[in-house]
Parts: structure tokens; sequence; C-alpha cells
């Protein structure tokens, strides 16, 4: 090989790793995560470099002691701005340069591909798929049957309500709050004629906004030492669930709600329902492939029901333990099998199942309703849930690192 040449090569791969590690902050994940990848790619391609991730940026310093800085576009700390098909394809790149099946320059390329790719589904299919997201998540609160098309439509409004504010940062930045206070007026309105209390109602069409992904992995990122990562997470977590509760008591202020005036069945079937339906509204939003979908609702189910029988047994912090460790260990297991996505493309859709970001919504609208104990313990219930989960997940990780290298469990480092 020529000198001319080599020198392209390695151009080539020093430009993939950092822009395959600014991707890799641009999909939301844990900054441990990003670094050991993407040293393990670095040392695919004999790229002498290190690398220090931030969830709005990387750092990366060469033998030399030059330091080259990049930045996550369209994406702060606790967010992300890749589609859920854009994560699988990002991982399946990354196995096949660790794996040797890819050069630096076919990588280079098809990692332009991923981040400039469409999404899969038309606009109408997407807020379909809005509707059922917060139908699906609205059948886990047993609703009665009235209130499911009023959590459609309201899901559907702020969908589209969010699409059009997504390009400019600063309304996006105060959209939570205004996307709370317009649903708590609505529901403040018509959940008591459905037969559902207010609070509790106003969660549903809101929960495509909840920062549960960026909640649990600032758990995970200060549970393994990156503090600025993790701080840098939770803070803009805990701003935006402010936000929101900001703009929920601003409408139960101006609009006071009333108790239900009509009395109608809960579904207490709800909740098994609603994990298909919420899964298919994930696929919807993310732009899945349609063949991931039974892989998603596996480990959605089996996720859902250890959660919901060790908290039947030992109470909702045990259950969150319980599911943290049994999401990481379905969609370890899944992902060896044909057309099964990579670990966290099929562990990340699940965590608006088990964490608890309703909960703490719920508890900082009560408190700045009615203040007292009962809303604090709400917000403080939710803290620890938060920790129990991440800890079921970091144990399960950690287990894993035991097994030996020809495990099927042993690929893919998560």
């Amino acid at each position: 090989m020529t000198a001319d040449k080599l020198d392209r090569s390695d151009l080539s791969a020093m430009t993939f790793v950092r822009e395959a590690t600014v991707a890799m902050c641009n999909t939301g994940v844990p900054t441990s995560y990003v670094t050991d990848r993407m040293q393990a790619v670095s040392a695919a391609f004999g790229v002498d470099v290190t690398i220090l991730a931030l969830p709005t940026g990387v750092f990366i310093q060469h033998p030399d002691g030059t330091m080259n800085i990049a930045l996550a576009q369209g994406t702060v700390a606790g967010s992300n701005s890749f589609r859920l098909d854009q994560l699988a394809d990002l991982q399946h790149l990354l196995d096949d340069v660790t794996g040797g099946r890819c050069d630096a320059a076919d990588a280079l390329d098809r990692l332009h591909a991923i981040s400039t790719t469409q999404p899969r589904y038309r606009l109408a299919a997407v807020l379909v798929g809005h509707a059922l997201f917060g139908v699906g998540f609205g059948l886990l609160l047993e609703p009665t049957l009235l209130a499911i098309p009023v959590y459609a439509v309201m899901s559907a409004v702020i969908g589209v309500l969010g699409i059009l504010v997504s390009s400019r940062r600063m309304a996006a930045a105060v959209f939570p709050a205004i996307a709370a206070f317009l649903v708590g007026v609505v529901m403040n309105l018509v959940a008591p004629h459905v037969g559902e209390s207010a609070t509790p109602a106003i969660v549903p069409p809101l929960v495509s906004l909840l920062p549960v992904a960026a909640m649990t992995f600032a758990v995970l990122d200060l549970s393994t030492g990156d503090a600025i990562a993790g701080t840098s997470r939770i803070a803009v977590a805990i701003q935006r669930l402010l936000l929101m509760a900001f703009g929920a008591y601003a409408a139960s202020t101006l609009v006071p709600a009333t108790a239900p005036i009509s009395h109608h069945m809960s579904l207490v079937w709800g909740p098994w329902l609603g994990v298909a339906v919420f899964s298919v509204g994930c696929l919807l939003t993310q732009s899945a492939s349609l063949r991931t979908l039974p892989y998603l609702m596996l480990i959605a189910y089996v996720t859902f029901a250890t959660q919901y029988v060790t908290t039947q047994w030992a109470g909702p912090i045990i259950g969150g333990f319980s599911a943290g460790a049994a999401s990481v260990l379905a969609s370890m297991s899944l992902r060896r099998l044909p057309k099964a996505p990579p670990f966290y493309a099929g562990f990340a859709p699940v965590l608006w199942l088990i964490v608890p970001g309703a909960v703490g919504l719920q508890g900082a609208v009560n408190f700045g309703q009615n203040g007292g104990a009962a809303a604090a313990g709400q917000i403080g219930l939710t803290g620890m849930i938060l920790v129990a989960i991440a800890a079921g997940i970091l144990v399960v990780t950690a287990c894993r690192s035991l097994v030996p290298q020809h495990s099927p469990l042993s690929s893919e480092n998560p």
C-alpha cells in the first residue's frame, strides 16, 4: 500500500471515529457505553486515541497531545436526536467495524447515509403512532373506556405540535410547559365527564415528552463514575419535569378541575393490552422496522410482567430493580436471533414502561397545587425507583462481564 493510500486510510479512520462518536452521543445512550464502544472501534482501525464522550460532545486526544473537540448536533444533555432505526443501523455498523467486515472509507459512507436517512413512515402514520403511544400508556393506568379516545386525540395533537417546533430551538425549549398547559386545560374540562381524575389524565398525552431515558441513563452514568454526564442529564431531566409541572399547575389554576362527575368501569385488563399498543406506537414514532415489532413486544411484556409480579410481592422499589434486570436480560438474550434489534435498540423503548416519570410528574403537579408530604413522597418514590432500576441494569451487566467470551451473551458489550 502506498504512503498516500495509507494516509487516506488513516484520515478516513480518524474521521469515522470522530463522527461515529458524535453520532453515538446523539443517540442519548450512557457515555460509558459510548466511550467503551468507540475505543474498541478505534482499536479495530489501529487508531491510537483517547476518547472522552459527554452527552453534548466529544473530546479526542491524539498521542502527540493534540485534542479534537466535536459537538453533538441537534441534541442537549439528556435527550437524543437519533431515531430507533438509526440507532439500530449504527449499532450494526459498529459491529461490522469491530468484526473486521468494513474498512474506514465504507464505514464513513454508511455513517453519513445513516445520519441523513429519512423517517420510514409518512406523517399520517407517525401521528397514529403518537396516538397509540399515548393510548398504550393510558391503558397502563386502567382508564375508563371513554378516556381512550381523549388520550388518542390529545397525544396526536401534542405529536403534531412537537414536530412543528422541533427545528426551532427556543420554541422546543419551552414546548414541554406549553404542551402541559394545553393538555392540562383540556383534561381539567373533559376528564371529569369521562370518569377520570384530571391529574393522572394529563400524563398519557405527555408521555412522549417525559425524559425517561435521560433519568435512567443519568443514574447509570453517575453509578459508573461519569459525574459530568450524569449530572448534566439529571439536571436537564429535572428541568423538563419542572417545566411540565409548571404548565399543568398553571392550567389547574386557571381552569380548576372538578371531581369525576361521571362514573364508568375502569379497564382492569388495560395494562396487558397497553403494552402491545404502546409497542406499536413506539415503532411508528421511532421509525423502526416492522420486523422488530415481535422483539419489542416480547422484551416489553417480559419486563412489564416481571415488574408487575414483583411489585405485587415486594413493592415498587423491588419491582423497579427486577424490571431493570429483566429488560437487559431479555434484550441481550433476543439480540442473537435473526433480525433482532441490537441491545440498546431493543432495550431503550421499554424504559417508558418501567421508569416512573409519570409518578414524578404527578408528584410535582400535586406539590404545586397542594404541597404536603404526600406529593413530596411521590417525588421521593420516583427517585428511589430510578435508583432501583439502574441497580438492576448494573447488576446484570456486571454479571455479564464474567461470562466467557465464547458465550452467546458475550458480544456487543452493553
